[in-house]
């Protein structure tokens, strides 16, 4: 995946792959007694991870206790080495969570691991990482593989528009504060395949001539008065989006804390924006 705009951030699509950070995130998930890469120390995570936390239990369905967790950062890694293996963050039984220090506050990497922990489970079951958790957390390349693969629309499969995926823009927590989990929010944009058949999105250009359209997209603005604080906008090279039958695409944006106040925000995917709506950040 390719972005225009806003702050330096991994990629949250895993279909777009444009991005080089995006396509070497993996994770791994080992048994109870597995020992500790070489390097790893205690490492206690920020505020935030309460609210990545809570994010990965409503997708899942699935509750667990953040505390029970030990967090560990490989200091100046960029990957961690795991029987010879190359990831960038790895689940130790289901209560200790590895993180590479260059990743350690990538939210879709982080609630990757939180899923592992909360599932309980080895390995990427498709229920979790590519339908329930879709875009919630990172699934890499190797992630995909063993989570079945994304479904590709035949060159015949339907084609629509973007106002037919009836974009979605909220923000999580609905009221957030500037005392809980120190103001943490993420915006996330939806969209939504209506069709029980895979299908292919034709997407606008950004200009004509242009092979690279834009997809989602998002702007914060700080209401009195208005004026954009952040944006990010993703693009990828070709004029179709390819979704599965009844899919959901998000892009989840975590990448900064809200001081108290009332702001704006808009999202979008290609050319259908969804309404703007407004949210005030408490004390």
């Amino acid at each position: 995946m390719r972005r225009t705009g806003g702050p330096p951030r991994v990629a949250t699509l895993p279909f777009m792959l444009g991005c080089a950070c995006a396509a070497t995130i993996a994770a791994a998930c080992t048994d109870l007694t597995y020992p500790l890469p070489d390097g790893a120390i205690p490492w206690t995570p920020p505020a935030r991870f309460a609210l990545w936390w809570r994010m990965t239990e409503s997708c899942s369905g699935k509750q667990g206790d953040l505390r029970s967790i030990r967090w560990y950062i490989v200091p100046d890694a960029v990957s961690i080495d795991l029987d010879g293996h190359q990831v960038q963050g790895a689940t130790l039984g289901h209560d200790r969570i590895v993180l590479a220090d260059s990743l350690r506050l990538d939210g879709p990497l982080v609630r990757h691991e939180m899923l592992h922990a909360l599932l309980g489970v080895d390995g990427h079951p498709r229920y979790a990482f590519l339908n329930a958790c879709n875009d919630i957390v990172s699934c890499g390349p190797a992630c995909e593989k063993e989570a079945g693969g994304r479904p590709v629309p035949s060159p015949g499969a339907p084609v629509l528009d973007p106002r037919d995926l009836g974009t979605r823009v909220e923000i999580v927590p609905r009221q957030p504060a500037a005392s809980q989990d120190s103001g943490a929010v993420a915006i996330v944009v939806s969209i939504t395949n209506p069709l029980g058949t895979p299908a292919w999105v034709r997407l606008t250009p950004q200009e004509p001539g242009s092979l690279y359209p834009h997809t989602f997209g998002f702007a914060i603005d700080t209401d009195d008065p208005p004026r954009v604080g952040t944006s990010d906008q993703y693009f990828i090279e070709g004029m179709r989006f390819p979704l599965g039958a009844h899919e959901t695409r998000r892009l989840v944006w975590d990448g900064t804390l809200l001081v108290p106040g009332t702001y704006g925000i808009n999202g979008w995917f290609n050319a259908d924006t969804a309404p703007r709506f407004v949210v005030t950040v408490g004390p």
